[in-house]
């Protein structure tokens, strides 16, 4: 059985992230466990939880407990309530790592937030499990039906396809993106055998070249959109996470201006 963590928050049942990991959950016949994170430094609290102290904000999202295993019991899927306290960036990458994937909200409708410096996606700087990350302007639903790949030969790309193969073999429409460079005969290593891969694996992929540089991320989403995707399934930081950052990249790109789920793991 698949061992999902949905990061729940604060939010409410009709929220779209927690709505939809429901569906995705009962989809993969998962066991989905929902998180709540509450900080242990009131001076870090927003605005909306500053009235409270941290013990009184853990007993609140303890409280929450019985509506999360109703909306799990409605969604016919098995599910636990969990609630952490300390750092938001710590406890969850620590708790991710007995999970196959962690999904949450990527917030990307604030122009002044900066990639790499919110909570969620400086999650995966840390230790943790991969990541299926909705961003707060999808409006569609978390189906992961027709999912995009993007492929540059890397273990990276290797390792996030092989942590979204559940997702692949449930998927009704997968598409490779094929942007791995030839190497140089006898000085190269061999590519990895991704097509025989999936296939063993029963996943029936669509193949087509694809030429990334320059704006990978961009050119990688506008391709996704125009097939339809409800997914994009991309190794994380292919570069030095320090020079994504600094520099940028198609990581940074992405999780600044995602316009669909993204699959992402390091």
């Amino acid at each position: 059985m698949l061992d999902l963590i949905v990061n729940v928050g604060t939010a409410e049942a009709h929220a779209s992230v927690p709505r939809g990991t429901l569906a995705l959950a009962h989809r993969l016949q998962a066991f989905l466990t929902g998180l709540q994170l509450v900080r242990d430094d009131v001076s870090l609290l927003d605005a909306s939880e500053a009235i409270d102290n941290p013990a009184a904000l853990e007993a609140r999202a303890h409280a929450r407990r019985d509506w999360w295993l109703e909306l799990c019991h409605e969604a016919g899927v098995a599910g636990d309530w969990e609630v952490r306290h300390g750092v938001h960036i710590d406890a969850l990458a620590k708790r991710s790592r007995l999970a196959d994937f962690v999904i949450g909200e990527l917030c990307v409708s604030n122009s002044d937030a900066r990639a790499g410096f919110d909570e969620i996606s400086r999650a995966l700087f840390a230790t943790s499990s991969p990541m299926l990350l909705v961003p707060d302007v999808w409006r569609g639903e978390l189906r992961a039906e027709c999912v995009v790949i993007g492929w540059n030969g890397s273990g990276t790309a290797a390792h996030t396809i092989k942590a979204a193969l559940p997702l692949l073999q449930q998927a009704r429409e997968v598409r490779v993106l094929d942007g791995e460079r030839p190497g140089l005969p006898g000085i190269s290593m061999p590519p990895l055998p991704l097509r025989q891969w999936l296939r063993r694996h029963q996943v029936t992929a669509q193949w087509e070249a694809f030429e990334g540089e320059p704006d990978a991320g961009r050119k990688l989403q506008e391709r996704a959109q125009a097939l339809d995707a409800d997914l994009l399934v991309v190794g994380a930081w292919g570069r030095s996470r320090l020079s994504e950052l600094v520099l940028g990249g198609a990581t940074r790109w992405l999780l600044e201006n995602a316009a669909l789920p993204l699959f992402l793991a390091r």
